[in-house]
């Protein structure tokens, strides 16, 4: 397995290809919760420039309602790949869910049951602030207003979960726990074919994937063209593919660097093309 390259290493012909960007939010968009004014920027001026951009997070359906409506980006795919939103013409919520928020919601029941056991198991953890504003799936803090748990504790929450027969993956500060055999990659793919129209073979050039955790590795996996900020450095171990390409910065930092070489690939592009038809 090959260690991912400096950002500043990839070619500039393969990053004018990109049209679509599929990021991560927490601690890839923003650090310790909080969004700069420079990594908002960098999103209008993706925006602006007709890359669409597509957050992709484990972050809660209330969380998601607020992004879709609120940033300059095309969809939000939430809680782990079990919905995507997306704004209507009309200003309304268009919602695509795996299966039936009803059927969601009463599976939701059952993880909520065995997170109780698991957090007495684990001392320090204790369900996600947001989870009330959960549509499917269970969301056990372990590092944003709890201090830290170590690996070894997380991976006991996960344990618990796949004991149960549920899915489960560690976020940089969640563990998300869900029923089915989505994840974020499938909704993406979904996302990618019937939202925008965009057929597997054309997917490899032209979708770049930016994360931060393990829980992104299905993500990862899926896309060739894919990039870490730098914060990931210490859970590359973790990831069965690690990204193609690595920031110098981390967090939104990193999406900043990101954002930059993807517009400065295509102004290339556009000068080289000018100058050839003039």
């Amino acid at each position: 397995m090959s260690a991912p390259q400096p950002l500043q290493c990839a070619p500039r012909e393969t990053l004018a290809g990109v049209s679509v960007v599929l990021t991560d939010v927490d601690d890839t968009l923003t650090r310790h919760g909080r969004l700069a004014s420079t990594t908002l920027a960098a999103l209008e001026r993706l925006d602006a420039a007709g890359i669409t951009v597509i957050p992709v997070t484990g972050g809660c359906a209330g969380w998601c309602d607020h992004l879709v409506r609120a940033w300059p980006v095309a969809a939000v795919i939430g809680e782990s790949g079990a919905f995507r939103f997306r704004r209507t013409l009309s200003g309304g919520l268009d919602i695509h869910s795996v299966r039936p928020l009803t059927a969601l919601h009463e599976e939701q029941h059952q993880l909520l049951a065995i997170a109780e056991q698991a957090m007495r198991a684990v001392p320090g953890s204790r369900l996600a602030a947001d989870q009330r504003y959960r549509l499917a799936d269970v969301a056990v803090d372990h590092g944003q207003d709890v201090a830290p748990l170590d690996d070894d504790a997380i991976a006991r929450l996960i344990a618990a979960f796949h004991d149960a027969g549920a899915s489960a993956r560690a976020s940089s500060i969640h563990v998300n726990a869900w029923f089915g055999d989505h994840d974020k990659a499938t909704m993406a793919d979904w996302v990618l074919e019937h939202d925008l129209g965009l057929r597997p073979e054309e997917r490899r050039d032209r979708v770049l994937f930016i994360g931060d955790a393990p829980n992104d590795a299905s993500l990862f996996q899926r896309h060739p063209l894919s990039v870490g900020v730098a914060n990931l450095v210490t859970r590359l171990d973790q990831l069965p593919r690690p990204p193609r390409w690595l920031c110098n910065a981390s967090h939104g930092d990193g999406f900043v660097e990101m954002a930059e070489a993807l517009l400065a690939a295509k102004a290339w592009t556009s000068a080289n093309t000018r100058e050839r038809d003039g």
